[in-house]
């Protein structure tokens, strides 16, 4: 191969014009331009801009540091290596700074690198501020807009190694980092003098370095795509995986809390987020629908610079750069997401990716036909399997990005004018149409929640005020204290995103994620839209920190009551109560002249309570009320139950939300393992099995990984430090196997709970340790354009789809504990999930006359689908085929031997978002005794 590209690369440096222009100032390192030639597999798939390295005296380049070049087959650097030569090369260039933004979930540092002409860095501090007044235009006299823009520079933010199995963003940016620093090249001159970049190199630290340590011990020197074992290892954090992307309005993630970081000291015009998937660079732009809250300037500005990379790449005769089909532009929940919800640009790459360091022929899905040419794709990707480097990958990535920076400095004001301006109009629709604002009233059924959703919106930069006094509007009247969003600010879209309901095109095509992220729907609170611009008149004070609800305890006791008003901190507060016994009311009762409904607290005389309660109300907002004697109404007791969390070895990620959920609310629950399954004897160990959802059908439930993977330890070892977390295992394949499905069957048998969520309940429904339900439609939600297309057929091409909306429910049976809390008719968060039929006393046993299915037998429904009263199924997104969902079951409460399965046709637990839904399984668990009780 090197053979075949020297002749390609002097001919190159000949030629006349631009190329030769941007070429000749530098002198090549010695030896690179010759590594770099043997590392691409085709001529084609190189271009002049990162065919070398540049020599500077006295700088450090990657080379140097690793003794090999970026994008070397076979090699791959961890964070720590990454981290010192960032170090080397700041130490060695006065172009060139670098600041820690934060830690990772385990500890290692997230570093960010600045790179300029030597005048920027020194002026980074007056560069950041200029910015930082460009994006509020209440702050900035539009006189002098011109005047401050003249001297500030765009500040352009690349982000590499999000998903830890993409490997080659890493090595992309080390390269791009020195060549920005080092390269005398004109076009590079340009960059620095009029752009700061800045790069985060390991955006996940965490799973960087499991991915590495993976890669060595489980992939290096296999070529063969098809023999392969599993390419990634089962955790990249903490908690998540994939869904590390999904995660711009919650930052649950600590990768996600140093990108907010960033943003709010830095205000970057565009973040650029580097990825792999498809052939062979992919450079974001969505199809319809497009979001309307988003300012058309930034459509106009991705889509210009999208385009002005296509050109670049296909002008050097690099095919497959392409733009525009990939996705839709509707949700704007991933990472580089911040910038778009922020008045800026959120941009990213797909670029093809073996998932290992090694050169190899690979095939990947395809959905869009990369090889075909299309208006977005004027020059196709070569037919699969593509015979792709690492090195390839980095020659893709650096050589687009170059182009983007370039494009960036060339209108660098212009862009700078955009950003104000779009803060301006943001601004400006909060004066003059309505609505003008929020209003969120404190005193909602679970104070808490609220205080939650304010601490939320304010985390993501959204400015909430208080009413001072009380607050009189067209809209209604409320207290002093009620929440307020006033919408003449400068993100003022984001927060009409946020506060309002989705309206999905029903004509629109297969969205890529969520069509619903409407916090209201997912808090299942009450924010009123404020059309009377008389809210700015009001007497409102900044809230500047998030708000905490704290509780009282009223009365002397010595009994105590807890009214149930839906709030969510019941489970937490079950736990941090531990040391004390807690009855539950079964029906509504009435003390002193105040109504209890069903679900509320009663706790009988017991030393030390009071001073206990007292805690419980300070730390969650809880009231708590003393009377006299313990009421007389039917009521059960609610132990605490050993609670175990099933998390399969084959997907962690989605199970990873539900984690984080039960430690956020300091819940103890014993991490279960696929070979703990096995291992059998669960009743001894636990009274509640949680299942959490699992993006994987019913076999892969059950079978696992790939048993011929196998044994695939994943623990702790000198040459794999950083396996073992947050789980360990000898042999991560197998999954529970059938054996272990008999085990389930036999914890049932022995009167546990099993509670499944979303596709984890395929598993009882399906594999039969229920009886009487069969699906009838739908699979696991994958999008098909995120990856597993063909698993994703089912639900995707399913009559019936709620692909991530919220929609109406009602309870069948509103005595059932799961109730508590809860209106007979609410709505819940709901994705592409099968469609079960409504179960039956016995499913068919044979083909015959009288062996036909037996008669409907609704007594396990506990939630259907629909409103009963008849209000439209549709809360916030969309839905397709609803007419087949309304009246099925939504819950469902079956007793299997002397247990019971509690089987969630949603999931409760998504992403951390749906709080409002979170009750619903909760209730699950604090009644899990007098749920097995039940017939």
């Amino acid at each position: 191969m090197y053979n075949k590209l020297l002749p390609v690369l002097t001919a190159i440096a000949l030629m006349p014009g631009m190329v030769c222009a941007q070429v000749t100032p530098d002198t090549a390192e010695p030896g690179s331009a010759e590594e770099i030639a043997r590392a691409t597999t085709e001529p084609r798939f190189l271009s002049p801009w990162v065919s070398y390295l540049p020599a500077a005296p006295g700088v450090t380049s990657p080379r140097a540091f690793l003794h090999r070049i970026p994008g070397a087959p076979g090699e791959l650097v961890n964070s720590a290596t990454t981290y010192a030569y960032f170090r080397a090369l700041a130490a060695s260039s006065p172009r060139v700074r670098i600041f820690t933004l934060g830690h990772s979930e385990e500890g290692r540092e997230i570093v960010l690198l600045a790179i300029a002409d030597e005048a920027g860095i020194k002026d980074l501090e007056r560069l950041k501020a200029a910015t930082a007044a460009l994006a509020d235009p209440r702050k900035t006299d539009p006189a002098t807009v011109d005047e401050l823009i003249a001297t500030a520079r765009p500040i352009y933010y690349i982000n590499a190694g999000l998903h830890s199995d993409e490997s080659g963003s890493t090595e992309s940016v080390l390269e791009l980092a020195y060549r920005l620093a080092a390269s005398e090249q004109p076009m590079i001159r340009r960059i620095r003098e009029n752009v700061v970049v800045l790069i985060n190199p390991v955006a996940n630290p965490d799973g960087r370095d499991k991915q590495v340590e993976w890669f060595y011990r489980y992939l290096k020197g296999k070529t063969d795509q098809a023999t392969l074992p599993r390419q990634a290892p089962p955790y990249w954090s903490r908690y998540a995986f994939v869904d590390i992307n999904r995660d711009a309005h919650q930052q649950v993630h600590e990768t996600t809390k140093a990108v907010y970081r960033m943003l709010f000291e830095w205000h970057p015009q565009v973040i650029h987020d580097l990825h792999e998937s498809v052939a062979l660079l992919m450079t974001w732009n969505g199809t319809n629908p497009l979001n309307p809250n988003i300012d058309p300037l930034t459509y106009d500005e991705r889509l210009e610079l999208s385009l002005h990379e296509v050109q670049t790449l296909t002008h050097f005769g690099m095919p497959g750069a392409w733009t525009w089909n990939f996705g839709d532009d509707w949700e704007h929940l991933y990472l580089d997401s911040i910038a778009t919800n922020h008045n800026a640009d959120g941009r990213g790459y797909e670029t093809w990716g073996n998932g290992s360091a090694e050169t190899m022929r690979t095939e990947q899905p395809d959905p869009d036909h990369a090889e075909r040419q299309q208006w977005y794709r004027p020059s196709p990707a070569p037919p699969q399997p593509i015979l792709w480097s690492a090195r390839d990958n980095v020659n893709y990535n650096e050589t687009a990005l170059l182009a983007a920076l370039d494009a960036t400095a060339l209108q660098a004001k212009r862009l700078l004018n955009n950003f104000y301006l779009k803060g301006l109009h943001s601004y400006r629709k909060g004066l003059d149409e309505a609505p003008h604002g929020f209003v969120i009233p404190a005193g909602q059924g679970d104070p808490t929640r609220v205080a939650q959703l304010v601490a939320r919106l304010l985390s993501l930069g959204i400015e909430v005020q208080r009413a001072s006094t009380a607050l009189t509007l067209k809209e209604g009247s409320w207290p002093a204290g009620t929440y307020v969003v006033r919408l003449d600010q400068p993100y003022r879209n984001y927060a009409v995103d946020l506060l309002t309901n989705q309206e999905y095109p029903k004509d629109g095509p297969e969205a890529y994620d969520d069509v619903s992220w409407s916090f209201p729907a997912h808090y299942h609170l009450t924010v009123v839209p404020i059309a009377d611009p008389q809210l700015r008149d009001a007497q409102l004070t900044p809230v500047t920190e998030a708000p905490h609800v704290s509780g009282t305890v009223s009365g002397a006791g010595p009994v105590f009551l807890l009214r149930d008003s839906g709030q969510e901190g019941l489970l937490e507060a079950r736990y941090t109560l531990s040391k004390f016994r807690v009855a539950i009311a079964e029906r509504a009762f009435s003390v002193e002249g105040r109504d209890y409904p069903a679900g509320s607290w009663i706790l009988a005389p017991q030393p030390g309570l009071a001073a206990a309660l007292h805690d419980a109300a300070a730390k969650l907002g809880l009231d708590f009320a003393g009377t006299a004697a313990v009421p007389e109404v039917a009521k059960h007791e609610t132990p605490l139950p050993r609670l175990g969390v099933w998390i399969p070895w084959a997907d962690t990620d989605t199970s990873g939300w539900a984690r984080y959920t039960l430690d956020q609310r300091h819940v103890p629950y014993k991490y279960v393992r696929d070979e703990d399954i096995r291992a059998g004897k669960l009743r001894d160990k636990y009274d509640v099995l949680l299942y959490p959802h699992v993006d994987l059908e019913l076999a892969e439930q059950i079978e696992g990984l790939h048993k011929a993977w196998g044994p695939m330890p994943f623990k702790k070892t000198s040459s794999t430090p950083s396996f073992g977390t947050p789980a360990s295992s000898d042999d991560i394949t197998g999954g529970i196997g059938y054996g272990g499905l008999a085990e389930l069957q036999k914890f049932l048998d022995s009167g546990g709970l099993l509670i499944t969520l979303g596709s984890g309940s395929m598993l009882p429904l399906e594999a039969g340790l229920v009886r009487g339900v069969r699906r009838e439609a739908g699979g696991t939600p994958r999008s098909t354009q995120g990856g597993g297309t063909a698993a994703a057929a089912a639900a995707q091409t399913a009559e019936t789809r709620t692909p991530g909306a919220h929609v109406r429910v009602s309870f069948a049976r509103p005595d059932h504990p799961i109730a508590y809390g809860y209106a007979t008719r609410t709505w819940v968060f709901r994705q592409n999930f099968p469609l079960y039929s409504i179960p039956r006393r016995y499913l068919r046993m044979a083909y015959c006359t009288v062996c036909l299915d037996g008669p409907i037998d609704r007594s396990g429904i506990v939630l259907e689908w629909g409103d009963r009263e008849g209000a439209p199924f549709v809360v916030s997104g969309q839905a397709w085929g609803e007419e087949n969902l309304i009246g099925r079951a939504a819950i469902l409460d079956m007793p299997a031997g002397r247990g019971h399965v509690i089987a969630f046709n949603f999931n409760p637990l998504h992403r951390d978002l749906n709080r409002g839904d979170q009750r619903l399984l909760w209730n699950a668990i604090i009644n899990w005794r007098a749920i097995i009780a039940a017939p």
